[in-house]
């Protein structure tokens, strides 16, 4: 499909994904599909299971390891939050017991507490000196020639402006939220905007955490939107169809988004890189955009990843 921008993690597929990311370059090198590594923009992240200085340097010479590759192009920090402690299938079970039995409004609190269970030195009063400290192997990384850039993924405001406070470098390059029509980050996009931070979206079109009950409760998926199939007809023509993925990568790039959209399909692949010769109206942008404003409170609801995650709505400091 033409891609050169390949975006992975230490995490992706169980600790597999950089490994065939690797073995693809070698392969599209030694076929002359691509002449050099420089003619590709890599980006991997570092896992929270190695916050800390020494932790984040061993993480990324493990990725680079795995890549087979002397640098990356770009390095982020995966998740602002801690690494958990797994929790014995009999405590997690007396948990949900206990909720709604005749105990203190402390006890019950105490069990509901996620950072009961983060790993040592990742507590709610360490995690911010933690980020702190990788980013600082992120900085001297980046001096060493191991990546060419340095950038956070699913950071906040507040999470920013944190690290705004010890950072030598600044500002990350990236930023890379999850964005989209359900969950637009209007404030956040205007922040990195002024601090000169790229904002990259994921799941750009929808995700695939959603539930049944999920996109019943916002009214129904993102593809099948009326506004956005409306504004995919208008655009079609007996030349081109435009599909309603198309007109949501379009909609997050007309707001200055860059993209990561996820397939597994050559077709989708070629379908999403084919989104720079038509432009979105601006009444068909203000519809899409307004499908969060219905949203009772589009901060938690709209919300679509990572659904399993304690701190999935990244409320912490």
């Amino acid at each position: 499909a033409g891609y050169r921008n390949i975006d992975t993690a230490f995490i992706y597929g169980g600790q597999t994904t950089e490994i065939e990311v690797g073995k693809a370059i070698n392969d599209a090198i030694q076929n002359g599909i691509i002449t050099d590594r420089e003619e590709l923009f890599v980006t991997t992240k570092q896992w929270r299971e190695y916050h800390g200085y020494d932790k984040s340097l061993q993480c990324l010479d493990l990725s680079l390891e795995r890549l087979g590759m002397d640098y990356v192009d770009c390095w982020m920090m995966h998740w602002p939050g801690p690494c958990w402690e797994s929790k014995p299938r009999q405590e997690r079970d007396q948990i949900k017991n206990n909720r709604g039995s005749k105990r203190s409004q402390e006890e019950n609190d105490t069990d509901m507490d996620p950072w009961k269970n983060a790993k040592e030195g990742m507590g709610k009063d360490e995690i911010i000196a933690l980020r702190a400290e990788t980013w600082r192997a992120m900085e001297d990384a980046y001096r060493l020639g191991k990546t060419r850039s340095i950038a956070v993924s699913n950071f906040t405001i507040q999470h920013l402006e944190s690290l705004k406070q010890s950072a030598i470098l600044w500002p990350p390059a990236i930023n890379q939220i999850e964005c989209h029509p359900y969950y637009p980050q209007n404030d956040l996009l205007e922040y990195c905007k002024k601090e000169g931070i790229v904002v990259q979206a994921y799941a750009a079109l929808g995700g695939q955490d959603g539930t049944k009950a999920k996109w019943k409760e916002l009214g129904g998926k993102l593809l099948e939107s009326p506004p956005v199939v409306s504004a995919a007809s208008k655009l079609s023509n007996p030349l081109k169809k435009v599909t309603p993925a198309q007109v949501l990568l379009r909609w997050a790039l007309q707001r200055n988004c860059a993209i990561v959209p996820k397939t597994s399909s050559p077709v989708r692949m070629k379908e999403n890189a084919n989104v720079f010769d038509f432009i979105l109206a601006a009444g068909d942008m203000e519809a899409i955009s307004n499908l969060s404003s219905r949203l009772e409170n589009e901060v938690s609801v709209g919300r679509l990843c990572w659904r399993t995650e304690p701190l999935r709505m990244l409320d912490f400091n």
